[in-house]
């Protein structure tokens, strides 16, 4: 019975959403059948301990039938019916949560419907000034606009459809104008503009991601074209602006581009979700790290100031928590930076937002990390210690820290052992894909050649060392995927500062 999905789906509820429901089940208008509010009520009292002691099918046959015998196929219609009835109210909840009701819209809708419009003819004023168009500013084109509230794409239907309804509304009063209709076509014009924009924009990311080619369709470039030539009108809605912005900044890949785009974002966010301000804000970062990885170092600063301004904003959380792949992330750009102090305090203000299960892991991992650029390696190896394996990620990256800490101390056995474990690991874990396999099999040829460099520079002839230097310069610089490849370039530095890597 404890798998039954009705319960696995209340116990995914919060206690304040469990008692809405169970308000919801017991109100007459929702549900008048007497087994499903007794059902729903009893499961309100044991939330969330739902396990078979409370929740056995002799539990809820005594509850239902406690003068008959146990009627698994009664019982059955009942948690049939009372899932029905999860079902309408989540969708109620969700609806609202979006905002998908406009009661105005609606009201307007109904009282037309049953000919009553003429009751509630004032309507229209309280919602357009009596169908007049009201004053507006002037745009860049010189075109007067009727400036209402800002733009929000996920919410474009309730805009463009009350708009519909007030047109048909003064109609039928006999109020015939144009305001009204030519306000829901700039509405359904800006959210077909916002949308394809949006999708574009997430087709070039993924097309980058997937190494595919993203094949443009002509209404794109049309789009795109109409929002730069009629930056003015569409100044109003937020979205479309950003997105044209994001777009073309990603289309060209040009770093002059992400400064301008970020002014618009910055000056325009205030007026979308947070929903959509974390998507937008996920286009940037993903800019710069492409930036970053075409060797444009100086947008890790820019990367860095991201993460920032996202962690004022809470923009990084997910009910209430910060993902541990944003937190070592953050870190790891940090670090690079050398914010070391700011790092430090990230680590421990943050490790408190971390989920329960991961937080543990998350925090001994990326306070390891700060000791190894603090060169405290005694510390990173006790640190690395208490990191359970069996996630794969902590796994690989405890490995490659663990290879780093040996070459900077010099271990040579210990060093050689690990990449000799290491590669039998990767060997013979099949949840690597060919890539990581490719990246981590370099990882550790390159820091294996560059340790016997570093060991037999003051015992082999300058001139053979110089040309086996070379050689694995050479050959680092032509290898497409290295993981740690910054790492592995300064300490190709170091053996030879004379001639950098």
């Amino acid at each position: 019975m404890t798998d039954n999905r009705i319960l696995k789906l209340l116990a995914k509820l919060s206690r304040k959403e469990m008692t809405r429901f169970a308000a919801f089940a017991l109100s007459p208008y929702f549900n008048k059948h007497a087994d499903v509010k007794a059902v729903v009520n009893y499961l309100s009292n044991v939330y969330p301990e739902f396990g078979e002691k409370n929740c056995g099918r002799e539990v809820f046959s005594r509850i239902l039938f406690p003068q008959k015998k146990y009627d698994q196929a009664r019982l059955a219609v009942i948690f049939t019916y009372t899932f029905r009835l999860l079902r309408q109210f989540l969708i109620l909840e969700q609806a609202k949560s979006e905002h998908l009701f406009d009661e105005n819209t609606l009201f307007l809708r109904a009282i037309r419907q049953r000919d009553a419009f003429h009751l509630f003819s004032n309507s229209l004023e309280k919602n357009n000034g009596g169908g007049r168009q009201r004053a507006g500013k002037k745009d860049a084109e010189g075109k007067t606009t009727n400036h209402s509230q800002p733009f929000e794409s996920a919410h474009f239907e309730k805009r463009f459809k009350k708009l519909g309804e007030l047109d048909a509304h003064a109609t039928l009063l006999g109020r015939h104008q144009l305001n009204y209709l030519s306000e829901k076509q700039a509405w359904l014009d800006a959210f077909y503009l916002s949308e394809k924009l949006r999708d574009a924009c997430e087709l070039l990311q993924r097309s980058k991601v997937m190494k595919v080619e993203f094949a443009e369709d002509p209404m794109l470039s049309f789009a795109h074209q109409a929002v730069s030539n009629h930056t003015g009108t569409y100044s109003r809605y937020p979205s479309v602006l950003i997105y044209a912005h994001i777009y073309h900044m990603l289309k060209t890949n040009d770093a002059v581009n992400y400064e301008p785009t970020l002014k618009v974002v910055e000056a325009n966010e205030q007026q979308l979700s947070k929903q959509e301000v974390q998507s937008i804000y996920n286009h940037l970062q993903n800019f710069c790290i492409a930036q970053i990885n075409q060797g444009n170092h100086d947008f890790m600063k820019e990367l860095f100031g991201l993460y920032r301004k996202q962690l004022s904003k809470e923009l990084l959380l997910a009910d209430g928590k910060l993902p541990e792949w944003h937190f070592k992330n953050i870190v790891t750009v940090g670090l690079r930076l050398e914010e070391f102090e700011w790092v430090r305090a990230f680590l421990e203000k943050y490790r408190f937002f971390l989920k329960g299960d991961v937080a543990e892991n998350a925090y001994s991992y990326n306070l390891a990390a700060w000791h190894y650029h603090q060169r405290q390696y005694p510390q990173v190896l006790d640190l690395l210690l208490k990191i359970e394996y069996t996630d794969l990620r902590y796994n690989l990256d405890a490995k490659s820290m663990l290879l780093r800490t040996y070459y900077d101390q010099q271990e040579e056995e210990a060093m050689f052992a690990l990449c000799e474990a290491f590669k039998q690991f990767i060997k013979r874990n099949r949840k690597l894909t060919d890539f990581q396999r490719k990246g981590y099999f370099n990882l550790l040829k390159f820091a294996r050649k560059a340790f016997k460099l570093k060991l037999s520079k003051d015992y082999v002839a300058p001139a053979k060392w110089q040309r086996d230097f070379e050689k694995l310069t050479v050959e680092m610089a032509g290898a497409e995927t290295v993981f740690n490849k910054t790492w592995l370039e300064d300490k190709m530095a170091e053996l030879n500062p004379a001639h950098p890597a």
